[in-house]
């Protein structure tokens, strides 16, 4: 998933689970410029975990003129950026490197909010298209909840899916 600032998702990819998720991210590094690019945005920035770390990803990124801040796995000798998380997952490196690198929160925000309140965490559907049905309705649903939060003038609610449940 790709996720704005306001951890809102901008787009996605459902594959089986026997699919690396480094697999997908020209699939979606493609679908999301393009989506931001009718609002008169673009992508500055590519934030993701550890695992994202490859020649092929940071490659991909750097073709959208973004940067990639992606911390390197311990096992590399020769790194291609200074960020790496320490045994105790914190973040070392260049400060404006580590700032950045804090808003990946952004997502896991977006994740938590999916697996919490909208049932992704146990999915009761089995098949790759009965899942990308059930998340393209949670993010429709993560959609409405800010767009209702922006309506009645309270913006501050627009990530709590739980302040407009009954």
């Amino acid at each position: 998933m790709v996720a704005s600032m306001s951890a809102l998702p901008v787009s996605y990819v459902v594959r089986s689970a026997n699919v690396n998720d480094k697999d997908v991210v020209d699939a979606l590094l493609k679908q999301a410029p393009s989506i931001l690019g009718r609002f008169g945005k673009r992508i500055s920035h590519v934030i993701a975990d550890r695992q994202y770390y490859s020649v092929d990803v940071f490659a991909a990124v750097r073709r959208l003129g973004a940067e990639p801040i992606i911390p390197y796995p311990s096992n590399i000798k020769d790194p291609m950026i200074d960020l790496w998380l320490t045994k105790r997952f914190r973040v070392k490196a260049d400060p404006r490197l580590v700032d950045l690198y804090r808003l990946r929160m952004c997502v896991e925000r977006s994740f938590r909010a999916g697996k919490l309140e909208l049932m992704m965490a146990n999915l009761r559907w089995r098949g790759v298209t009965k899942v990308k049905m059930h998340v393209a309705i949670c993010f429709a649903c993560m959609y409405s909840v800010a767009i209702l939060a922006h309506r009645i003038g309270r913006p501050e609610l627009a990530n709590s899916i739980a302040a407009f449940t009954y």
